[in-house]
């Protein structure tokens, strides 16, 4: 039997009127609802602005009424990832308010929970023709957001599940000279050496390790940025996809990273090395999301990686209570509305290039896997743009040309089929 998902990028929904009377955007909702299964990552805390706001740093608050889930259901999202960096903006509160408002709409969640195992544990949809479990984590959020297990004498931590990584920056020799000598001159050798030796901070566990700044470098021929999982967050969610492949037909893992590897549009090692991880433990697509901007696509063991879906919706400029952080993160005055359009996401083409993906799965094994570019209106009047419909005419092609860019070192393909373009492995096109 066939089961269709369909995967959408970041939702930063803030206003209704998802779908407008266009031809583009009927046609995407059309779409999305006849798939079994439609995904997206929720980006907005949507519990009608209960709870204190948090102030994390470049991490500008997004909030909204709860009836923008309407919207959503209405599109034919059935579940959603609430494992962001915006997860918590209005702290605990607002993320229980939020799963609640979700629960109402019979809209499924995944990433977020009252302790750690609950935030890692699936979102099963079941439908006629199949089930899907949704596994949901973030590699960006601020301090106190990620979940928590229980201490002997203490209750766990809610939040979001987390998936920590470790860097390393590696230097040439006359570089980490300098910043050796950096570090000493401005005092902060004493400092370093206090915490060691009073315990607030355990030494690195690699003796060839040198801590500067708060950063782990080695030196090298040639500068590079090493990172990797944690292994205890790896760990704890392949559990979790071990346990959710036994017992749905199709698992989804959803991974949220602001991180890069050498440019925006490239993963972070730490990020692959995840997703192999994952498959490696019986999941059967990874969808990425979190740099705002499409990123390419990879096959691994035959089963689909997609490092970053892009936007689905962008209303950040739409939001009508901004808290105060919200102006600090901007530099502007207090009461000005230009805090809430500050983001360069309208400036920037790229950001409102986008695609939802369908993939067809026959008794469990991929079937088929189909990109649909979509266009979020960069150049229509505000109270419109950011909502999204399937792209048209010449952005039909940019958007493919820019994706099979993105693709070609993975050894991807694609191929156009009219306003969509079908997705092949390397033997596979061949």
């Amino acid at each position: 039997m066939k089961l269709v998902v369909a995967l959408s990028g970041d939702a930063m929904i803030t206003r209704g009127a998802m779908v407008r009377a266009t031809p583009g955007a009927e046609a995407l909702r059309t779409l999305l609802r006849e798939a079994d299964v439609t995904f997206t990552n929720l980006e907005t805390v949507a519990a009608d602005h209960d709870g204190p706001h948090t102030s994390h740093p470049l991490t500008p608050t997004l909030t909204a009424d709860a009836r923008v889930l309407d919207e959503l259901a209405d599109v034919g999202i059935d579940v959603v990832s609430f494992a962001n960096n915006h997860a918590l903006n209005l702290g605990v509160p607002g993320m229980t308010g939020t799963i609640r408002e979700l629960a109402a709409r019979r809209l499924a969640h995944a990433g977020a929970g009252k302790s750690l195992e609950e935030a890692t544990m699936p979102a099963y949809v079941d439908r006629p023709a199949g089930s899907v479990a949704v596994i949901a984590c973030t590699s960006t959020f601020g301090t106190g957001d990620d979940a928590s297990g229980p201490a002997e004498l203490m209750p766990p931590r809610p939040g979001l599940n987390p998936l920590r990584f470790h860097t390393r920056l590696r230097v040439r020799p006359e570089q980490l000279a300098a910043l050796r000598a950096a570090h000493r001159d401005l005092g902060f050798d004493e400092q370093l050496k206090y915490a060691v030796d009073m315990g607030f901070l355990p030494p690195l566990p690699d003796k060839q390790d040198e801590r500067l700044f708060g950063q782990a470098f080695r030196e090298a021929d040639e500068p590079a940025v090493q990172t990797w999982c944690d292994s205890r967050d790896l760990e704890r969610i392949q559990r979790w996809v071990a346990e959710a492949a036994e017992r749905a037909d199709v698992v989804v893992v959803s991974a949220h990273g602001h991180e890069q590897g050498g440019a925006l549009t490239e993963p972070a090692a730490f990020q692959r090395e995840f997703a192999h991880a994952v498959i490696d433990s019986g999941a059967d697509v990874v969808a990425g999301h979190g740099p705002h901007r499409l990123r390419g696509i990879e096959f691994y063991g035959g089963r689909p990686i997609f490092y970053s879906l892009g936007n689905f919706v962008d209303q950040i400029h739409l939001q009508d209570r901004l808290t105060p952080h919200t102006y600090d993160v901007f530099g502007v005055a207090p009461g000005a509305r230009t805090a809430a359009t500050s983001t360069g996401f309208a400036e920037h083409p790229e950001y409102a290039r986008s695609v939802v993906a369908t993939l067809t799965f026959d008794d469990g094994a991929l079937a088929g896997v189909e990109l649909w570019p979509i266009s979020l209106g960069r150049d229509r009047p505000a109270a419109h743009r950011g909502t999204p419909e399937l792209a048209s005419g010449p952005e039909i092609g940019a958007i493919g040309e820019e994706m099979t860019e993105l693709s070609q070192r993975y050894g991807t393909r694609l191929q156009a089929r009219g306003e969509r373009f079908t997705v092949h492995a390397a033997a596979e096109h061949d």
